[in-house]
């Protein structure tokens, strides 16, 4: 089965959460719960200094807004991928996918990948995306790409049918 499609910034944060949602990436979460520890640090720390000053109101605003930023990434996690797809270079470029029983070969413009099934560590599937995780690169397949019967080959190949989310 062979079809062509692009990543959009809705698909590319679809198939980013599910990733982290699927491996308990541990690391994010721990990195979010930093921020917002921190940011409550900050605030503590100002609010115990007499009198409050601007360096107090400017350390307060720091914590508040670290704080803000470890709640949206550890629970809004799509809205960082979408800004994050700006920095990928992904926006525009065209990639062509060869499936078959093997695996699947991904060929863009400037480079390729070959991957066996036994290699895909995490696969899944949401609404917008099918995610496929191997050696450290994430694949995504815009289900707007493929029609009903390539999503039921898809899902039959890759040994989706049996998963469950």
């Amino acid at each position: 089965m062979c079809f062509e499609y692009e990543i959009t910034a809705d698909g590319y944060a679809a198939a980013q959460s599910l990733y982290y949602r699927m491996c308990g990436d541990r690391k994010h979460i721990q990195m979010q719960i930093g921020w917002i520890l921190a940011g409550s640090f900050f605030i503590v720390v100002a609010w115990n200094e007499r009198p409050f000053d601007w360096a107090e109101f400017l350390l307060a605003a720091v914590g508040a807004w670290w704080i803000y930023a470890g709640i949206v990434n550890l629970f809004l996690p799509a809205r960082h991928f979408r800004r994050a797809y700006a920095a990928s270079e992904l926006a525009g470029k065209k990639f062509k996918v060869d499936v078959n029983e093997d695996g699947f070969d991904v060929a863009g413009d400037t480079c390729s990948w070959r991957v066996k099934w036994q290699g895909v560590r995490f696969k899944g599937e949401n609404e917008r995306v099918f995610m496929f995780y191997s050696y450290g690169t994430v694949f995504m397949f815009g289900k707007q790409y493929l029609t009903n019967e390539q999503q039921r080959e898809l899902r039959s190949l890759s040994g989706l049918s049996d998963c469950t989310l």
